[in-house]
């Protein structure tokens, strides 16, 4: 690895520009060497010259994406340098132009974050390659809270993971009116606490709910299982793939060979590609409602992996957005009944889904280090305090 930076690095860097481009452009899977050489306009003599393995290529492209993305923390912190006191409204207002950033000045590093993040849930290689960036981006958060708010870190981690799960979804709808106002009146309810600064009153905010809803006919918290016995074992299949390797790992061969069944009887239950993803996404609802338990992980890091998913492959397919759109409607209809039985306060949407957003990125924060640093749970009954007082 040490050689590969001595040689001539033109052709490194273009290999590595097409790398971080075709992993923003259709994720991890993208990354194979005989197609990124010929997209590169290389060879796999060359490749393999420059950069040993496909896992060498990986860590090049880790540490020159972390490097970009200090440099682009450090000019966005640089911006509030003045600011020497965060009231509520401020922390709002901040986390909205960063998420703006991240959506539109830098969609492709946030492309790769969010891909590299899901990736490292699951292989240990790529989370210890990994754990250096979240350790960096954690430090800036503390930073920038630090000095200006009471409770600097629990501020900071909020932050870190509401930003971390949002951005897959400003990726996927940052450029629909509702989806801002929805993306606003969150950002009040972090920053407030679980109180409305003045846009994110509960009625308001259950009324651009449901002109956003999709009507995709997923299943409610009283409908009944949909599947029957052998249909039910392959959209539990689905779910796992989608939540493993992210909606375009979802073909028939690849459910039916996790099923255990050929793929003609994958076909036979789902007959498009479409129509298994929308399996897969129904076990993911189930799982979220509390209705049906994951064969391989915690309920939490698969609704939360699930999720990033999808909204990471509406970010590529529009055609998907009405999935991502109503998978982040769910999670806070659900946090609210739970959290609202838990606590005892009568929690309402708006603080509910504002609360779902900080713990799930909070979850897959934990899940990519495999070290956790925050307690979600405490985190949650934390952010809606203000609402239990």
């Amino acid at each position: 690895m040490g050689d590969a930076h001595k040689i001539d690095a033109a052709p490194a860097a273009r290999i590595l520009a097409v790398a971080r481009e075709r992993l923003a452009a259709g994720g991890f899977r993208q990354l194979t060497l005989r197609p990124l050489a010929e997209a590169s306009g290389s060879t796999i003599a060359a490749l393999t010259y420059h950069f040993g393995t496909k896992n060498q290529l990986i860590e090049r492209l880790v540490e020159a994406e972390r490097a970009s993305d200090e440099l682009a923390h450090a000019a966005f912190a640089s911006r509030f340098a003045g600011l020497k006191r965060l009231e509520p409204s401020a922390v709002a207002a901040i986390l909205e132009v960063y998420l703006d950033q991240a959506a539109r000045d830098r969609r492709i590093d946030s492309l790769v974050w969010c891909e590299l993040l899901l990736v490292a849930g699951a292989d240990q290689e790529a989370r210890s390659l990994l754990a250096p960036w979240i350790a960096g981006r954690r430090a800036f958060w503390r930073e920038f809270f630090a000095g200006r708010i009471a409770e600097a870190d629990t501020w900071a981690e909020a932050a870190f993971g509401y930003v971390t799960d949002e951005t897959a979804h400003s990726l996927a709808q940052g450029g629909a009116p509702d989806y801002q106002l929805l993306r606003r009146m969150g950002l009040e309810r972090l920053a407030g606490r679980g109180r409305s600064l003045g846009l994110s009153h509960a009625d308001f905010f259950e009324t651009v709910v449901r002109r956003m809803d999709p009507a995709l006919q997923l299943p409610s918290a009283t409908s009944h299982d949909p599947f029957g016995e052998k249909a039910r074992a392959i959209a539990l299949a689905a779910s796992e793939v989608i939540v493993a390797d992210g909606v375009q790992a979802v073909t028939h061969r690849a459910v039916g060979e996790l099923a255990q069944v050929p793929a003609s009887s994958v076909a036979y239950h789902f007959r498009t590609q479409l129509d298994l993803v929308r399996a897969g996404l129904t076990v993911v609802y189930r799982v979220a409602q509390g209705r049906l338990a994951p064969r391989q992980a915690q309920s939490e890091i698969f609704v939360a992996r699930g999720t990033v998913s999808v909204a990471l492959a509406a970010a590529r397919d529009p055609t998907l957005t009405p999935y991502a759109v109503d998978l982040r409607r769910l999670r806070g209809e659900n946090l609210r009944l739970r959290i609202s039985e838990r606590l005892g306060v009568d929690l309402d949407l708006a603080a509910a889904q504002a609360a779902s957003i900080a713990r799930l990125g909070s979850t897959l924060l934990i899940q990519a280090t495999g070290e956790p640093p925050v307690d979600s749970d405490g985190l949650v009954e934390w952010l809606v305090g203000a609402d239990a007082n």
